[in-house]
């Protein structure tokens, strides 16, 4: 099959000329050593088999302005660039997530939160609306419908099934504010 792929001038691999034949043979030459090095420098398989595989997808999508000469050399500054960029993309993710991490007395804080007082006073707060606002708003929030399927049920439109989420979602957060900025300050 690699033979097919070959130009006449040796071992030269044209995608315009062959199409998926010849990307079919340059895959299977060279997919596992691409994945071993990826492995090795990424010490995941998981990420090493989306390197490679993004790899291919890209020769793939632009193999007709492609001219390569050396497909081993390409492949592999190329791969060396994608995990240079996948390192890249992982230490601003780890230090993203290092920067929200919360720390031990807000995690012991959030533990102390008493949520059946919370939800006491939701439901006291819930209380002040309308009967069909609270009725759409458990159904959204409690049993975690669609505003497609409250509006199929309430025989409403979604704009006004929005609408009532949006006024109990307001008349909580002015509420439950006051109280979490109170118990927070005590803290």
């Amino acid at each position: 099959m690699f033979a097919s792929a070959a130009s006449n001038s040796g071992n030269e691999l044209s995608l315009q000329r062959d199409g998926m034949a010849a990307f079919e043979a340059l895959y299977k030459k060279y997919w596992y050593q691409l994945y071993c090095v990826a492995f090795k420098y990424t010490g995941s398989a998981p990420d090493a088999e989306e390197l490679v595989q993004n790899l291919f997808e890209k020769i793939w999508r632009n193999r007709t302005s492609l001219q390569v000469k050396n497909w081993g050399a390409f492949l592999t500054v190329s791969l060396r660039n994608m995990v240079i960029d996948h390192h890249r993309q992982q230490a601003v993710k780890n230090k993203f997530l290092e920067s929200y991490q919360p720390t031990a007395a807000t995690a012991s804080l959030a533990e102390q939160l008493d949520q059946e007082q919370l939800m006491v006073l939701i439901e006291n707060h819930l209380h002040e609306l309308p009967e069909k606002t609270q009725i759409i708003f458990k159904l959204s929030r409690y049993e975690h419908k669609s505003v497609k399927e409250i509006a199929g049920h309430m025989q409403l439109t979604e704009k006004a099934v929005e609408y009532h989420i949006t006024k109990s979602l307001k008349l909580l957060r002015q509420h439950l504010s006051n109280y979490l900025n109170t118990y927070f300050t005590l803290l």
